[in-house]
């Protein structure tokens, strides 16, 4: 493998990372209640949710590592972020929901549709 490939999927991560705290951030905003809501508090659990989804895909690929890795998920959210299972999973709706909204609105404009983006 070479090294210039390996720096370019972690910048890849990194960006993706950053980008998924974002929303997430923005998601956690609507709800009034919630708790560590700073930049830094929500990267550690965009981090985290990254790390799960990548365990339970390597170690129990299909529908059900994915089922058990939303479950914990959203009581990792629950737990560190003090807004309860139910608000866990409608906060992760709205992160996904502002991700495509912003996906289509930037494919507008680069003229690019989604089929290239994923």
């Amino acid at each position: 493998m070479d090294v210039e490939y390996v720096l370019v999927q972690i910048a890849i991560y990194i960006i993706f990372l950053l980008i998924m705290t974002i929303f997430l951030k923005i998601a956690l905003g609507f709800f009034s209640k919630s708790k560590n809501t700073d930049f830094g508090q929500v990267f550690i659990t965009a981090f985290l949710i990254t790390l799960i989804f990548f365990l339970f895909n390597f170690f129990l690929p299909g529908i059900l590592g994915l089922i058990i890795a939303l479950i914990i998920i959203w009581i990792l959210i629950s737990a560190i972020h003090g807004t309860g299972f139910v608000n866990a999973i409608i906060i992760s709706i709205i992160a996904i929901i502002l991700y495509i909204v912003v996906l289509l609105i930037i494919g507008a404009i680069f003229g690019v549709t989604l089929l290239v983006i994923f």
